[in-house]
């Protein structure tokens, strides 16, 4: 493995205290758990960057009836991690495991989702990608279209994500960066998410739900 983080033992360890602090992970995904429509059997969760199945496995707790989750990461072993998670919370359910990147043009399945939901993936994979702040948002565009294209029209996406301060501004060239609150809510509605809102806020840390459109 070329990265500590793409071993699924040592992101479970430090995952929580790199992001955003041991105390203050679990608030936050609790917060976007709260925010979810009711889930029940007719329903199906696509978790985009699962890793280990930590948020996929917090609303399947609070949803127990919830009838299918596909668990989406490019790291094969974090996917078992999290397939073996998910069947200990959902054993009726059916659990599916897609290993594949998001924002690279792969095959994905279309119209499939009632929600969606991405934690902590789209600002780490701009900053891991680098280059300039252009090209992030060129990433950023083509990762809301896969995601706009599993929904279901009207399904929903929750977005968890750590931001920039709202006081930046993007300039000419600048390095790859974190969005701010107003930027990451522009590209959402670019991306023809309606309507963007965000559902809670903690510092730095925010969710943002989005709708596909139903027409």
């Amino acid at each position: 493995m070329g990265s500590p983080w793409d071993h699924p033992d040592w992101y479970d360890l430090h995952d929580t205290a790199y992001t955003a602090g041991s105390e203050r992970e679990p608030e936050h995904y609790r917060e976007l758990v709260i925010a979810l429509p009711p889930l029940d059997r007719d329903d199906h969760l696509i978790d985009v960057g699962a890793g280990t199945g930590k948020l996929a496995a917090l609303i399947a707790a609070g949803y127990p009836r919830l009838g299918r989750v596909t668990l989406m990461d490019p790291n094969g072993p974090k996917l078992e991690r999290a397939r073996q998670r998910l069947e200990r919370v959902l054993p009726e359910a059916r659990i599916e495991t897609l290993e594949a990147p998001l924002g690279e043009g792969r095959s994905l399945p279309e119209a499939q989702a009632t929600v969606v939901s991405v934690g902590s993936v789209l600002m780490p994979i701009v900053l891991a990608r680098g280059g300039s702040l252009d090209e992030g948002l060129e990433w950023i565009r083509l990762a809301l279209a896969e995601i706009l294209g599993l929904l279901r029209p009207g399904g929903w996406l929750y977005a968890l994500e750590t931001l920039a301060p709202p006081w930046l501004e993007a300039a000419p060239g600048e390095p790859a960066r974190r969005l701010t609150l107003l930027e990451l809510t522009a590209e959402l509605t670019r991306a023809r998410f309606s309507p963007v809102e965000c559902t809670y806020r903690f510092r730095d840390r925010v969710t943002l739900r989005g709708r596909r459109p139903t027409g």
